[in-house]
């Protein structure tokens, strides 16, 4: 991503010079860098640059191609840059995706493969975060929720984490995740001394700083489904977690180009705030993970 920063300032450097040198040949009555040449270059991330150096050399200000097409390229700038930062993310994340519960039985022995099992027990993890979402009205995990509990829950019990860290939206007496992701491991069997509770998860990057700061983990498994556990891993690998993932997409669910869409300036929104490690709204006191 450090690349990308950086490339993208040089361009906008080389637009910006690209701008003064076209307007030294009109001065001097030179071979002209065509006007196609300096739009396209302005709307393929060049355009921050390109602006500049039509304000500081006053050049081409009065052209209605450059009145017109230098202040749209900024917005086209704007969402070109998103989508190349949501591709980074999800390419350097993705070789930390172990496995998927897709199709798979419901059954612990079944759920994943022997090398699935050694990769994850490899990293030692601490705990398996199990990130929060909608309850329903009665209470219940929703169907998206269930479906990172049992993920989780298998994990418990194939023996890949000892704890599992239950983290979400429990802000609200008459709406609380972290109580149904609570009642739920317990129903499965999954005693109470191997559950910790964050009730101050209130976003996918304030359950993994807290992950960090609260409950001390420097080693977990990331359970959610796929469109949402790049971003979590990328916050993970910026704060310096230590983290595999494993996707619980075991259901088609309801709004999924909703929740794709969302998720694409979600990605760039956390990047920013884990670049500047910017602390949650509520830091709490230290739990360790492990006795």
């Amino acid at each position: 991503m450090i690349y990308f920063a950086l490339a993208f300032v040089i361009w906008n450097l080389v637009t910006f010079v690209l701008m003064g040198i076209d307007k030294r040949r009109a001065v001097k009555g030179g071979w002209r860098i065509p006007e196609r040449t300096l739009l396209l270059c302005a709307f393929l991330l060049g355009g921050v640059g390109e602006i500049i150096g039509a304000l500081v050399f006053r050049h081409k200000t009065l052209k209605w191609k450059f009145r017109l097409g230098l202040p749209l390229s900024i917005p086209v700038n704007l969402i070109l840059a998103v989508l190349i930062i949501n591709a980074l993310i999800c390419f350097s994340v993705s070789g930390d995706i172990v496995c998927s519960l897709k199709d798979v039985p419901d059954r612990a022995q079944e759920a994943f493969s022997q090398s699935d099992l050694e990769r994850l027990k490899a990293v030692d993890p601490q705990c398996a975060l199990i990130l929060g979402c909608s309850v329903n009205p009665d209470g219940s995990p929703s169907l998206m929720l269930k479906d990172r509990l049992d993920c989780g829950i298998l994990l418990y019990k194939t023996g890949v984490v000892d704890r599992l860290l239950l983290s979400g939206d429990a802000g609200q007496v008459e709406y609380n995740e972290v109580g149904a992701m609570h009642s739920y491991c317990l129903s499965q069997g999954v005693p109470e001394e191997a559950l910790l509770l964050d009730q101050a998860g209130f976003s996918t990057y304030e359950s993994v700083y807290r992950a960090q700061s609260v409950f001390q983990v420097e080693r977990m498994v990331i359970v959610t489904q796929k469109y949402h556990i790049f971003r979590a891993l990328q916050i993970a690998e910026g704060l310096g977690i230590d983290s595999l993932g494993v996707c619980s997409d075991q259901s088609n669910y309801d709004y999924a180009v909703q929740r794709e869409l969302r998720e694409v300036l979600a990605r760039t929104k956390d990047l920013f705030q884990t670049a500047l490690k910017l602390p949650p709204a509520y830091a709490g006191d230290v739990v360790p993970s492990q006795s």
